[in-house]
């Protein structure tokens, strides 16, 4: 779809917006009937270090599963589902 923050100024990043998740949520159906998803963060990313501390100091140029800092995280929500730009 060549579609980029650029064209959607108001959907940019997707931790508070929905971003490419506008589309790429599961929901949607590509011409072909695929399913347009990209629903974990390492289909996009390589997360080189995460965490605090000296947990950053771990660097895996291979890059790492991403790990959501809340142990009560559902992988089954997107991130706009908590994250909504709100107070």
């Amino acid at each position: 779809m060549k579609a980029s923050w650029r064209a959607y100024p108001d959907n940019i990043g997707h931790k508070d917006w929905p971003g490419c998740f506008r589309c790429h949520d599961g929901q949607h159906v590509s011409t072909t009937g695929a399913t347009i998803k990209a629903n974990d963060c390492n289909a996009c990313h390589i997360i080189l270090a995460q965490g605090r501390g000296e947990q950053l100091n771990t660097l895996n140029p291979a890059g790492q599963k991403f790990e959501h800092p809340l142990e009560e995280y559902d992988p089954a929500f997107q991130c706009t589902d908590c994250h909504n730009g709100g107070l």
